[in-house]
């Protein structure tokens, strides 16, 4: 059953009947949102990830392909997310921060992964 935000906006925006909304899994859900009613439809998602070790960036970055996701090195104008380790150098979140890209920490990340909730922009700390 999916949560009730996903919920109201499926009965709102879908071609669904309520006893299919009940079944949809929330991943499965925000993925048709995300497809059919988000403006980030018109083009895949792109993340970079910063501040991870090399086999944390190779996990991270599988698991953004399995979402269909666009990975990305550098922050670019097209770049949506920007995900933080904790040695993630100061010059790209300022850039991302000026371009107004999402940035998020791992956790947020994963969350976002499982949910399909894109978290509230926010600062995070540079040290």
């Amino acid at each position: 059953m999916p949560s009730e935000k996903l919920a109201r906006i499926l009965r709102k925006k879908s071609p669904f009947s309520a006893a299919e909304i009940a079944r949809i899994s929330d991943v499965d859900g925000w993925n048709w949102v995300y497809a059919n009613v988000s403006p980030l439809k018109e083009k895949l998602p792109g993340i970079c990830f910063t501040g991870f070790t090399d086999s944390e960036k190779v996990e991270l970055a599988t698991l953004a392909k399995e979402a269909h996701l666009s990975v990305a090195s550098a922050v670019t104008k097209s770049l949506q997310f920007l995900c933080v380790g904790e040695n993630a150098g100061p010059a790209k979140l300022q850039k991302a921060r000026a371009q107004g890209v999402t940035v998020m920490t791992r956790a947020e990340f994963e969350n976002f992964l499982e949910t399909g909730e894109i978290p509230i922009v926010r600062g995070i700390s540079e040290g």
